[in-house]
């Protein structure tokens, strides 16, 4: 029989199936979407898409991790969930109506969404992307890792299909497909999980709960801002100082990046919900490490060699335009499992303190060279900029552990 200690792997094979899942229908839909839109319309779609993801991102205020730590331990769980999930959903509604009446001030080449019918359904289905998102970490949380799995996996597939029903709706139609899907697959498992597993929600905020939790959130909620600004911020700033077409080309080569570190991303996930049940934290520091390093080492291997080839079967473009962004984000790699380990042994500590400061330093080191590289450079100064946030973050942890070693 397993014991315990050595069931990492096992935890995290959902989670890791569901990012192969993901993996797999990313490329095919960026390739079918390639093959019926124009890059254009690409870099629309990629705006859209990181549009809805920074409006998600910023109303859930890191409270993913939050789930995860806090729902094992908590004798009221219910509670616990329908307030962090209800208190995200106002914030985000919030958010949306200010950004709908804001958009030609800031991204005139969105005001289309100003209209009744964009209007609508962009509402809907950002709601419906930040409920999809959520609902991972409360599945997680309540060791339900098939649940993630079979949810994405219906999402990813059946995203492909609406490619073809949406062409008429251009960049936006990418966005729908998408979004439309994600709908679908939360809708399926969060009526299985909340009505077949016994648990039930009701929208209510408990101000006590919020207190407690708010500052662990907004620690984790920089660090995920170092990780997932690129995606978020630089189609929409590309598209405002560049063209679609420029925000078309620096989208493909990140999102193969992300799901790729996705695949890390799950088995620190897996990593800290074994640790606040009571596992053996070093022992699972050293698997996840093993882990880890060894996708790293094939991603080093694998596309700064061969990533003009897999560009090359979305379109040519993206071969001789994007293949330096995609080398420069996977040499990065080493430093980004560094960081990533790093933040979740914080995490299981509780150690907000630590987690703001390296995440702060990375944003800020991540915003002050993208501004140094992005006038020259474009999208290319992106991926650099990237790179170098990610070398400061292990700059800092070297300096904690001699800090340490020093005083000890």
């Amino acid at each position: 029989m397993l014991s315990k200690r050595s069931s990492l792997l096992i935890h995290s094979s959902p989670l890791i199936l569901a990012n192969i899942s993901l993996a797999l229908s990313g490329f095919i839909f960026w390739l079918v979407a390639a093959r019926l839109y124009s890059i254009e319309e690409l870099g629309l779609g990629s705006a859209l898409i990181s549009l809805s993801s920074l409006l998600v991102f910023i109303s859930c205020l890191g409270i993913a991790p939050s789930f995860i730590r806090f729902v094992p331990e908590n004798t009221e769980k219910g509670k616990l969930i329908a307030t962090l999930f209800s208190f995200s959903l106002v914030l985000l509604f919030c958010l949306c109506l200010i950004f709908l009446v804001a958009t030609s001030m800031f991204l005139p080449k969105l005001a289309f969404l100003k209209t009744f019918f964009y209007s609508v359904f962009f509402l809907i289905f950002v709601l419906s992307m930040q409920v999809f998102q959520i609902l991972d970490s409360i599945y997680i949380s309540f060791e339900k890792m098939n649940l993630v799995l079979y949810k994405n996996i219906i999402q990813h597939f059946l995203r492909i299909g609406f490619l073809f029903c949406f062409v008429w709706l251009g960049g936006f139609g990418i966005f729908s497909s998408n979004c439309l899907s994600a709908t679908i697959a939360l809708v399926i498992s969060g009526l299985y999980f909340f009505f077949s597993c016994g648990h039930k929600f009701k929208f209510e905020i408990d101000l006590s709960i919020i207190k407690k939790i708010l500052p662990f959130s907004i620690a984790n909620f920089l660090n995920a801002l170092s990780l997932n600004l690129p995606g978020m911020i630089a189609p929409l700033v590309i598209l405002s100082l560049f063209s679609e077409r420029e925000a078309g080309l620096f989208y493909v080569p990140w999102m193969i990046f992300m799901v790729y570190a996705g695949f890390i991303g799950a088995l620190n996930s897996v990593f800290l919900m074994r640790a606040s049940y009571g596992e053996d934290g070093k022992v699972l520091l050293k698997k996840t490490l093993v882990l880890s390093s060894l996708l790293g080492i094939a991603g080093i291997v694998i596309f700064p060699l061969w990533g003009d080839k897999i560009l090359l079967i979305f379109k040519r473009d993206f071969s001789q335009y994007s293949f330096i962004i995609l080398k420069v984000l996977f040499l990065s790699l080493p430093f980004f499992i560094i960081n990533q380990l790093y933040i979740t042994t914080l995490n299981i500590k509780k150690d907000i303190k630590n987690i703001g400061v390296i995440s702060f330093l990375m944003i800020i080191s991540l915003v002050v060279f993208t501004i140094f590289f992005l006038p020259e450079m474009k999208a290319e100064g992106i991926a650099w900029a990237w790179l170098i946030s990610n070398f400061i973050g292990n700059v800092y942890i070297f300096l904690v552990f001699i800090i340490r070693r020093i005083k000890s």
